[in-house]
């Protein structure tokens, strides 16, 4: 359990200091030896109780903010680098955390090497930063002490975190590129329609211009937009508020909506390419790391998000406990493809099997590349012919009358 001490010290220089730091230990007198470790003295020191331990909680859960992937990929690196010349792991700890701009995350490897410092494990240390630490890379950590190859389960984090980067960025991008831009247009028609249109249909009105009925249509369409406005505005906000509080706190939910996406064509192409290669990379690094295939893919189902590939990863765990081969119980999750499961089958026939999941990853993350530059290429026209059509119908709806009003001008 990690404490809260206040102190005053003398540094080796000669020159006083004081703060706080956040240490595993419950008494003073070992927080003092840990503080007089590279010759300071210690003056004082006192644990603080429950209530004043509470403000310095508030201020570290305010700077909280989770690192990004590619942050992760580069302290992972270097800290395989470091370790990996020699250097011991609490100066390695310490010099990657200089490299930290923000306050929050280096305080958090601070505290980290203040843990293992005191005794802890470096595993269950870095256990109790989510933020920094994935359950996987923790995992590698934990393998990496008990085998002695700290550095190269450090190395092999950095590169599978990377991977990941690349495989959820290229995801998010394909889904929301479509969605950013549909909303750019659904906004630019809303302005049309709610400040522009209105002006111009009531010059229409002031002359006395029969209107055609797409001009009446569009007009019954300005006027819903004009009375309702806040509450479409409300609704706008709210729906998406709604439907992501929903997916966090219901499974059923999450469920619904996960069987409703990889039903439609184009978001089931992309989910069902992520989901593979993400499952084939975290599956073929956990084998490689020494990990038994049962607690493989059982640390699979948690590290997914979709819940029909997680229910399907769980059926996959009980068909090997019950004596099944990878292969049959990928086969009977029938939600793999044929390929994936002749590649697993090629890979327990040959001892290969870290090298094929490797494969297919690699694959499937090729797909996906793939799908996110066709979406690209494929939705401009779409969308330059779904928003010109929309406005082509409006400007003939305030044309119209513009015609009928000239052709009664030049009859008189």
């Amino acid at each position: 359990m990690m404490n809260y001490f206040r102190y005053k010290l003398i540094n080796p220089n000669g020159k006083p200091s004081s703060g706080l730091i956040k240490l595993p230990y419950q008494d003073e007198i070992s927080t003092a030896a840990y503080l007089e470790r590279n010759g300071s003295m210690a003056i004082y020191v006192s644990k603080l109780g429950k209530f004043e331990s509470l403000f310095p909680k508030l201020n570290s859960f305010r700077l909280s903010k989770r690192m990004k992937r590619t942050d992760q990929a580069n302290l992972l690196n270097n800290l395989s680098l470091l370790l990996r010349s020699g250097m011991p792991l609490n100066t390695a700890l310490e010099e990657v955390a200089q490299t930290i701009s923000h306050p929050g995350l280096a305080g958090n490897i601070q505290d980290i090497v203040g843990a293992v410092r005191g005794g802890m494990s470096f595993s269950e240390a870095a256990g109790k930063f989510s933020d920094i630490f994935t359950e996987t890379v923790i995992c590698l950590i934990r393998i990496g002490e008990e085998t002695g190859r700290l550095d190269e389960m450090l190395k092999d984090a950095s590169e599978h975190v990377s991977r990941m980067h690349t495989i959820i960025s290229d995801t998010q991008r394909a889904l929301l590129y479509p969605i950013f831009v549909l909303f750019s247009i659904g906004i630019g028609l809303v302005f049309w329609l709610y400040y522009v249109v209105p002006k111009i249909l009531e010059l229409f009105k002031e002359m006395n211009v029969a209107l055609p009925t797409i001009t009446v249509y569009l007009l019954k369409i300005s006027d819903f937009i004009q009375t309702h406005f806040v509450y479409l505005i409300v609704g706008i906000v709210s729906i998406p508020i709604f439907l992501m509080t929903a997916r966090k706190g219901s499974r059923k939910f999450r469920k619904v909506i996960d069987r409703v996406m990889l039903k439609l064509p184009v978001s089931k192409a992309i989910i069902s390419a992520s989901n593979l290669a993400h499952i084939t990379e975290y599956f073929s690094l956990l084998i490689r790391s020494g990990i038994n295939i049962l607690q493989a893919v059982k640390i699979l189902k948690d590290s997914i998000r979709n819940e029909i590939y997680r229910d399907k990863l769980e059926v996959v765990g009980k068909e090997i406990k019950q004596g099944s081969s990878i292969s049959e119980a990928f086969a009977g999750a029938t939600i793999f493809p044929a390929f994936i499961t002749r590649m697993i089958g090629i890979g327990e026939v040959s001892g290969t099997l870290e090298e094929q999941l490797g494969n297919i990853a690699r694959e499937y993350t090729k797909r996906l590349s793939n799908l996110v530059e066709m979406i690209g290429k494929m939705i401009e026209p779409i969308i330059l012919v779904v928003a010109g059509a929309i406005f082509a119908v409006i400007f003939l709806a305030l044309l119209l009358p513009v015609y009928d009003m000239v052709g009664h001008v030049g009859g008189m």
